[in-house]
C-alpha cells in the first residue's frame, strides 16, 4: 500500500483543531475512508440551523452548469455559513476516459471565475475520485483553498490502526496477525474497518491467524495465492472447494485465471533468477517483501517445467474460450486440474 501524502493531512488536522475552515477544498485519491472522515468533520464545524435544504447543498456527478452557478451564488439561511457538496464533478480530469469528459474551455473559464470569487459564507469542498495534478483547474482550486490527497496509509499505520481498535472493543490482537489481517484483504481503511468489526464479534478475548483466515472476506489475489498453495501441495479438495466458493462468490473466472497466471509467471522469474531471499525477491519484482515472500514459497514448490507449463499453458487456453470451445469456467478448471496433475509429477 502506498504511503499517504502527510502534509496534506496534517495541515488540515491543525486547520480543524484551530476552527480555521478553508472556503474551498478538494478532496481526492484512492482512501475513500479518509476522504468522508475528514468531510464529515468539516459538515460537524458548520452547523445547518435545522435547515438542510438551504445549507447543505449536494450535487453528485456531472451537473447542468446551471445547477452549479445556482448552487454556487446562494446564500445560507439562518446561520453564518453553509456547505456546497459537490461529488464526482471530473472537472480536475485533462483526458476522456471510462466515459469521463474533461471540462471544454467554456466550462474552464465558468469555474477559473468561481474559484476567484470565493465567499466568506460557504464552504465549498468537492470530492473526486478522478484527478489530474497537471490540471490548471486543479491548480487553481489548490491556490484559492486546499487539496488533500488521501491515499491508503502504509502497513505500520495499518497495523497500529488494527490493535488500537481492537483494544478499544476489549480484543486482543498480535502484530503478525494484525499484519496477516491488512494483507489478505481488499485495500482500503473502509473494508479493513468491516473485516475487523467482523472479527470482533466473532471471537472471544484473542484474535488469532486462524481466526482471520475462518471469518474474514479475502481479496481475489490472497484466493489466488490460496490457489497456487493447494496446487504446490496437490491438495485437489482445497483448491476446488476455493474455485467453488469463488463461483458462488461470482467471482471472474477469466481474472482469476490471469491472476494465477500472473503469479505464476511471478514465480517462474524468480525460479529463472535463482533468487531466495524475500527482500532480493520484492526488488525484482516490486510490492512489499510479505507478499514477495509469497511468490517466493510458491515457486519453491514448483519445479522449473512446471511453471513453465503453466505459463504456456494459459494463451492456448484462452484461445479455446475466444474460439468458444469451453466456457471461462470449464477454461479455469481444466487449468487447474492440469496444474495439480503436473505438480504431482514434480
Amino acid at each position: 500500500m502506498a504511503k499517504a501524502k502527510k502534509n496534506d493531512i496534517i495541515e488540515l488536522k491543525a486547520q480543524l483543531k484551530e476552527n480555521k475552515l478553508q472556503k474551498l477544498y478538494v478532496f481526492y485519491g484512492e482512501e475513500e475512508y479518509l476522504k468522508e472522515l475528514y468531510i464529515k468533520k468539516i459538515f460537524d464545524m458548520v452547523p445547518d440551523a435545522g435547515l438542510e435544504e438551504f445549507n447543505r447543498i449536494v450535487i453528485s456527478g456531472a451537473a447542468d452548469y446551471e445547477e452549479y452557478d445556482n448552487a454556487w451564488e446562494g446564500m445560507p439561511m439562518m446561520t453564518d455559513r453553509r456547505i456546497l457538496m459537490i461529488r464526482d464533478s471530473n472537472i480536475f480530469t485533462m483526458t476522456r476516459k471510462d466515459g469521463i469528459n474533461p471540462p471544454n474551455d467554456e466550462q474552464k473559464k465558468f469555474w477559473t471565475e468561481k474559484f476567484k470569487r470565493l465567499s466568506d459564507d460557504t464552504v465549498v469542498i468537492f470530492c473526486e475520485k478522478n484527478v489530474d495534478g497537471r490540471s490548471a483547474l486543479f491548480k487553481a482550486a489548490g491556490k484559492a483553498g486546499f487539496t488533500v490527497k488521501c491515499e491508503f496509509m502504509p502497513l505500520s499505520d495499518l497495523k497500529a490502526w488494527v490493535i488500537k481498535n481492537a483494544i478499544k472493543a476489549g480484543k486482543k490482537i498480535d502484530d503478525k496477525t494484525a499484519e496477516y489481517l491488512v494483507s489478505v484483504i481488499d485495500p482500503g481503511l473502509s473494508n479493513l474497518e468491516h473485516e475487523l468489526d467482523k472479527l470482533i464479534s466473532f471471537c472471544d478475548e484473542v484474535i488469532y491467524k486462524s481466526d482471520v483466515d475462518r471469518v474474514v472476506s479475502k481479496a481475489v489475489g490472497i484466493k489466488v495465492f490460496d490457489i497456487t498453495d493447494g496446487i504446490m501441495e496437490g491438495n485437489t479438495a482445497k483448491v476446488f472447494k476455493i474455485i467453488n466458493d469463488m463461483k458462488t462468490q461470482k467471482e471472474s473466472a477469466f481474472g482469476t485465471l490471469y491472476l494465477i497466471y500472473s503469479n505464476v509467471e511471478k514465480m517462474l522469474h524468480l525460479k529463472l533468477a535463482g533468487i531466495t531471499n524475500k527482500n532480493d525477491a520484492a526488488k525484482l519484482l516490486g510490492g512489499s517483501p510479505w507478499i514477495a515472500g509469497k511468490y517466493l514459497a510458491g515457486a519453491s514448490g514448483f519445479t522449473t517445467e512446471s511453471l513453465y507449463h503453466m505459463v504456456t499453458r494459459v494463451p492456448e487456453i484462452d484461445f479455446e474460450i475466444k474460439s468458444g470451445e469451453i466456457t471461462e469456467w470449464q477454461a479455469l478448471e481444466q487449468y487447474i486440474a492440469e496444474a495439480l496433475h503436473a505438480s504431482q509429477r514434480s
